[in-house]
């Protein structure tokens, strides 16, 4: 699993792959001990704070916020999508990102670090879930969210552009960038073979 994005909202986003290909789709995070791991990798969650949730890892709770935070995945998936191809959000996914922010603040406690921050309780489920929807209304309402763009169509990863120039075209250089040079150089020596 890359984290190649520039937002956790949308590494998070990135955990189906791939997107668009119609080839068999692998779900990084298809469990909840799975969610924890990858928030770990992903700077979300502490180790210490990732044992504590695997201690209800197995729970029918856990199953739940599970559930939730898929949820929250693919609306914040159809919602950055859009932007990226030029679109206009769905209304529908605009409120389940917000309905989810909603409820991250309404069970967030306050800490004043020179700025306002929220903070949960390390053994709610739901925790992660809450830090991504932040995330995502924090991008959304940046002057970044102009810069979210989509990897080559069989890849449909998303990612913010953070290049001087606004010329960044591929989620990871080193594995789309390089297979679509690869395609592109197949189509021309095709095209010279058949010219």
């Amino acid at each position: 699993m890359d984290f190649v994005a520039g937002a956790q909202c949308l590494d998070f986003v990135n955990t189906v792959d791939p997107r668009h290909e119609p080839a068999p789709v692998s779900d990084y995070v298809p469990d909840y001990r799975a969610l924890i791991g990858w928030s770990v990798k992903a700077g979300l969650v502490s180790t210490t704070g990732a044992r504590t949730l695997r201690r209800q890892a197995d729970s029918r709770a856990a199953k739940a916020a599970h559930g939730r935070a898929i949820a929250l995945r693919e609306a914040s998936y159809a919602v950055f999508h859009a932007i990226a191809t030029g679109g206009v959000p769905a209304e529908d996914d605009l409120c389940s990102i917000r309905d989810a922010y909603a409820e991250a603040v309404a069970h967030a406690a306050p800490r004043w670090e020179n700025e306002l921050r929220w903070t949960w309780p390390a053994d709610d489920l739901d925790r992660i879930r809450y830090l991504l929807a932040e995330d995502a209304v924090q991008l959304l309402t940046s002057p970044q969210v102009d810069r979210v763009k989509m990897c080559r169509p069989t890849c449909g990863w998303l990612f913010v552009d953070l290049t001087r120039n606004g010329s960044r075209r591929w989620c990871a250089t080193e594995t789309c960038g390089v297979r679509e040079k690869i395609r592109r150089q197949s189509l021309r020596r095709a095209a010279r073979r058949s010219g």
